[in-house]
């Protein structure tokens, strides 16, 4: 049912129109507070180089909603006037808005300072903790706006967007139409779609073109307005290339303005239902942190333009040579995305059968044929394949892309951290996925290292990185005490649980001393805290120290009894199959999934694999059986910070309450450090939070406080395990940080 009957839309042109609107909130506010409902529309999407040009706004009376909307163009003052008096009204009750960080940058981007003391509310974390916890492939909502609001609200909800969208798409139409007559003269095979396929290949690029097409087409080129052609990356001009600043000002004003509509409706529908499920611990959780991510993200990172510009050019230069003994080798040009075509070379080439061709099934059969048939021809054309597609991969992600950012006059690169981007509540960012090691080419000499991009910024001592050392499997243990089965050896591998300590209870006379054993307590904070710096000795042989256990040789060594554990062949095995047999089964993969990931087992060996991992961790086995049992006793599971999952399978909920209580570990602990750092007035400050890890620019100085942000980061009170952050540090770039204590 809809919260909204009728709509009252206004332009706000001058001063008194401002006037006008904040009289009528504060009068309204009388009957009904409402929250302030707020958007902008934008030059683009980079969080710091781009502006808002249309600011709607808005509040609910009961069921009529009061809209408004600002132009910066026609009256910049008044435009961050409005911004301001928003705010100011918002501290009465909150301020709420899609993807609300975005829209705070923006704001801050024309010096329109938002602050911590106001309640911000985003509707994406509403629609995640008001639906149950699956993915839009899977049955769940989607996250973007228009599209949760046609599913759920209105199918007309995208109406207005259509308009926009045939604009977008009309103007494109012209200006390719113009390019298309332009390149036509110079040669027929010039269409849209051959320029298309042209460009697609990372290589390619307008100084690629003959002398006759690239001067053509720079003529076309030339008369593209800036914006757009910042935008373009295929040659030609998309639609999505076009920002709506440029669109017809009237359309998108009304476009922008019932994005608040939908916006309102989906803030009442799912604050129903968040309150219905008792899911406002999550909210708050996530909602609190708002400010702390916005700073964060508008720290970015700053790039190495030498490195980049001089990389970019060796690695091209190297694709090239790779793709000439590719071609050299089955006597044909070939994509290294066609992956019909490689199956039918594999097949009808090398006799190969072969299940697929992505990287897993590649990387399988060319480890086994490196034994069977090394230096064949084979061989020689899986690496060629596995290696182009990695580095055409990096040079268009990293490379191209930092180029095209450095071309623009940028000398720092930003993202926006998604805090819902997965159901377990756990983080996601363009920065998630950045390789951790380099690559060598074939002679082994260095080729590139995407984290050598990176450096730290002028002014600081360098980068700090706090990272969580096996966060989840700690959880995991933590987990099998709390459903009353210890695992012996995944707790010992990270406290001295069913160890003793040696404790000296004083004098007795003059030499001598009275001792005795006190047995590790995970209740006792004493010994969680000095888990790692007290002498234990295990409780079946006290004269044996303990040292954490090694949880993937536990699981090799059960699935392979006869293989000694100091031998090569097991240390193979306990990556191979160990490592990944226990990260397969955290996430509750069960036989088919091993078997799957292990083709060229028998089926006696993958159920001994299987197996292992069980008879390895049985207190495992028991939170994976509790996990099946509770989700058939009642809707809901929290995790260890009291958020709910809805809507899961018993399968599902093994992996999202171990991943989603270190994801809210990690998010409080960030709103921690942030409040440290704002409170003492810090010019050191969070960068990126990436998978466990945490990266702080330190100022001169203030190195000592690096200890304090590891210490808050460490904290985890309600926890039997004791939780680690490792310190590492560089004072260059990303790839040459290095362990530490301290700075």
């Amino acid at each position: 049912m809809l919260k909204i009957k009728e709509l009252k839309l206004k332009k706000i042109e001058c001063k008194e129109d401002l006037i006008e609107a904040i009289k009528n909130y504060k009068k309204k506010s009388l009957v009904e507070t409402s929250p302030i409902f707020f958007d902008t529309e934008t030059t683009g999407l980079n969080i710091k180089y781009d502006t808002p040009f249309l600011l709607p706004w808005g509040f609910v009376c009961k069921d009529v909603a009061y809209i408004y909307c600002v132009d910066i163009d026609e009256d910049e003052h008044l435009f961050k006037q409005t911004a301001q008096a928003i705010i100011e009204l918002a501290k009465t009750s909150a301020l709420v808005g899609h993807n609300i960080k975005f829209d705070l940058h923006m704001l801050n981007n024309v010096e329109v300072i938002t602050p911590d003391d106001i309640y911000y509310r985003d509707t994406m974390i509403l629609i995640r903790l008001a639906h149950d916890a699956l993915t839009p492939e899977n049955g769940g909502p989607p996250l973007g706006l228009k599209e949760y609001a046609s599913k759920y609200i209105d199918r007309n909800a995208k109406d207005n967007e259509r308009l926009v969208k045939e604009e977008r798409k009309n103007i494109a139409k012209e200006y390719n139409k113009a390019l298309k007559d332009t390149l036509y003269k110079v040669d027929r095979k010039w269409t849209i779609r051959y320029l298309t396929d042209y460009f697609k290949d990372v290589l390619h690029s307008v100084d690629t073109l003959d002398d006759k097409t690239r001067e053509a087409y720079l003529t076309w080129y030339v008369d593209i307005p800036e914006q757009i052609r910042n935008n373009m990356t295929l040659g030609h001009v998309e639609s999505d290339n076009i920002p709506y600043n440029l669109l017809d000002r009237a359309t998108v004003t009304e476009y922008a303005m019932y994005d608040i509509v939908w916006t309102m409706e989906i803030f009442y529908q799912c604050t129903k239902a968040i309150e219905a499920r008792g899911n406002q611990i999550g909210l708050e959780r996530e909602e609190c942190m708002i400010p702390a991510l916005v700073r964060m993200e508008a720290c970015g990172f700053q790039i190495d333009e030498d490195y980049v510009r001089e990389v970019t050019k060796e690695l091209a230069a190297y694709l090239k040579q790779q793709r000439s003994a590719l071609y050299h080798l089955i006597g044909e040009h070939i994509s290294v995305g066609a992956h019909a075509k490689i199956k039918d070379i594999l097949i009808n080439k090398y006799d190969l059968d072969v299940p697929g061709t992505g990287k897993e099934d590649l990387n399988r059969i060319y480890d086994e044929l490196k034994v069977t048939q090394p230096g064949s021809d084979v061989v020689r054309f899986i690496g060629l394949v596995q290696e182009l597609r990695t580095l055409e991969k990096w040079y268009s992600t990293y490379l191209l892309r930092f180029i095209r950012e450095i071309d623009l006059g940028h000398k720092r690169i930003y993202t926006q951290i998604n805090q819902v981007g997965t159901v377990s509540g756990r983080v996601t960012s363009d920065f998630q996925q950045f390789p951790k090691y380099g690559v060598n080419k074939e002679d082994g000499s260095p080729l590139f290292h995407p984290r050598k991009m990176i450096v730290k910024s002028d002014g600081f001592k360098g980068i700090a990185y706090l990272d969580y050392s096996q966060v989840e499997l700690r959880l995991q243990a933590l987990y099998t005490i709390l459903v009353g089965e210890p695992d012996l050896n995944l707790c010992r591998a990270y406290m001295p649980y069913q160890c003793y300590h040696i404790v000296n209870d004083g004098s007795i006379g003059c030499d001598l001393y009275q001792y005795h054993f006190e047995e590790f307590d995970y209740k006792n904070k004493d010994h969680v805290t000095h888990s790692y710096d007290w002498d234990w000795y295990l409780k079946e042989d006290t004269t044996k120290k303990w040292t954490p256990t090694d949880v993937h040789a536990a699981t090799t060594s059960v699935a392979f009894p006869d293989i000694p554990t100091d031998s090569d062949e097991f240390k193979k095995l306990r990556g191979k199959v160990g490592k990944r047999v226990n990260f397969a089964k955290n996430y509750g993969a069960q036989f088919n999934r091993i078997k799957v990931m292990f083709p060229d087992y028998d089926d006696e060996t993958i159920h001994r694999i299987d197996d292992a991992y069980y008879k390895a961790f049985p207190g495992v086995k028991k939170y994976h059986e509790y996990c099946n049992e509770i989700v058939h006793m009642q809707p809901y599971v929290a995790n260890l910070f009291g958020v709910r999952y809805y809507g899961l399978s018993g399968h599902k909920l093994i992996n999202c309450l171990v991943q989603g209580s270190g994801a809210y570990l990690l998010k409080e602990r960030i709103k921690e450090v942030d409040e440290y750092i704002q409170s003492n007035k810090l010019k050191s400050r969070m960068q990126m939070q990436i998978h466990d890890e945490i990266s702080y620019e330190i100022y001169p100085g203030e190195e000592q406080h690096v200890k304090e942000f590891q210490r808050i980061m460490q904290k985890f009170e309600d926890s039997y395990v004791p939780i680690v952050a490792d310190l590492e540090f560089t004072e260059t770039n990303w790839a040459d940080k290095y362990e530490c204590e301290e700075i």
